[in-house]
């Protein structure tokens, strides 16, 4: 006799499952997910350890080093507190981005003297940052990139809209190399392994920079590393390193940041020739106090490009600031840098000249004081300084 079943009972409903695809789908994804987690902590640990490895400075704690990270010095806000930009500001600033035009051919050709001695002093524009500055019978370079793009990876970044105003090819032996800092723009690994190999300089550089400088181009590297207002002292030239507001960094996470020092230089010739080198700087009392404790140079190269929108010039003087610095230095000419090669900020080309010229007209200061230098264009006090393009 069968078993009745109850007419207020209904068989069992069954638990739903995911067809097995559908799990699948979601086990591929969870595995995905997990190894571009485990390949983004990888890249954290190996690139900050090679390619993009910081500088590095043990000493005693100072008023801009807090025994690990060096940091600028209090002071009150030059204009306006600018701050920093969130990512969704920064892309909404990149839809007014000025022009950069390319170039293939520059419009001036060096016209280096055979010999530059006392008293006289000659600067040629690479470009952005790199000068070829000779005073003393000395050959200096500053901040060296004859690479295309300002990037640990050739291909990726910033790329060169215009060739260097002298082919390497063609650069003179250089005796003197000043690094200001080490970010892409200025500290580009390629060109100081190049330049160490063939001319073996004096590398002059500020805390921290050394360990960077011989991770890339060897333990034999000839070099000076020095703090905030220490000297070097040549037959025939003294180098000061000098003051800045900026930072420094060549990975993307804090832990990296600010390693290593940034600063200016200022030389000063045996025959009481002077000549300012910013390196990279926004705007800072700090420009006074030089003059102040280094005297008015004859030649002020003052960084004019990457500063719009207005919070980038926290870290960067755009041409209005860099005009104040050259009356804050009383410098007798301005030369002006940091811009014309790469685009590292929303600014164009001709717009940063139409601002220098603007700036300069405010300010009641004659164009032929500040000028705004070609690639492969030279100036110097033997020659009267003009300039056709401001």
């Amino acid at each position: 006799m069968s078993a009745l079943i109850p007419e207020d009972s209904a068989p069992e409903t069954p638990v739903p499952r995911p067809p097995k695809r559908t799990r699948r789908w979601f086990l591929r994804s969870l595995l995905g997910l997990g190894t571009l987690a485990a390949a983004g902590k990888g890249v954290d640990y190996l690139l900050p350890r090679t390619i993009c490895r910081p500088g590095e400075w043990h000493g005693p704690r100072t008023d801009h080093f807090d025994g690990m990270y060096f940091h600028n010095v209090a002071e009150p806000a030059p204009s306006a507190d600018y701050g920093s930009a969130p990512i969704l500001r920064w892309l909404k600033d990149r839809l007014h981005r000025g022009e950069y035009p390319k170039i293939e051919r520059n419009a001036h050709t060096p016209q280096l003297s055979e010999r530059v001695t006392a008293r006289h002093w000659e600067v040629t524009m690479v470009n952005h940052s790199t000068m070829l500055v000779r005073l003393e019978d000395y050959t200096i370079l500053t901040d060296p990139v004859w690479s295309d793009y300002t990037s640990p990876i050739q291909g990726i970044g910033p790329r060169r809209t215009r060739p260097p105003g002298i082919a390497w090819e063609n650069l003179p032996h250089i005796d003197i190399c000043l690094l200001s800092h080490d970010h892409y723009d200025h500290f580009d690994a390629d060109t100081l392994r190049l330049l160490e190999q063939r001319d073996h300089p004096l590398f002059i550089l500020p805390l921290g920079l050394r360990s960077l400088l011989e991770y890339h181009t060897g333990s034999n590297v000839r070099v000076a590393e020095k703090d905030w207002w220490e000297r070097v002292q040549l037959p025939r030239l003294t180098v000061h390193l000098t003051p800045a507001r900026h930072w420094s960094k060549r990975y993307r996470t804090a832990e990296t940041a600010n390693r290593s020092l940034w600063c200016g230089f200022y030389l000063v010739g045996h025959s009481g020739v002077r000549l300012y080198f910013a390196g990279d700087s926004a705007r800072t009392r700090w420009f006074t106090r030089i003059r102040e404790r280094l005297g008015a140079p004859d030649v002020a190269l003052l960084p004019i490009g990457a500063y719009k929108p207005d919070w980038i010039r926290a870290h960067h003087t755009g041409p209005a600031d860099a005009v104040d610095a050259l009356l804050e230095l009383r410098a007798e000419q301005g030369i002006a840098c940091h811009f014309g090669t790469w685009q590292l900020a929303n600014d164009g080309y001709e717009e940063t000249l139409a601002d220098l010229k603007k700036a300069l007209n405010r300010r009641g200061v004659p164009l032929q004081r500040f000028i705004a230098p070609d690639n492969g264009q030279t100036l110097s006090n033997l020659v009267p300084a003009s300039d056709t393009r401001v």
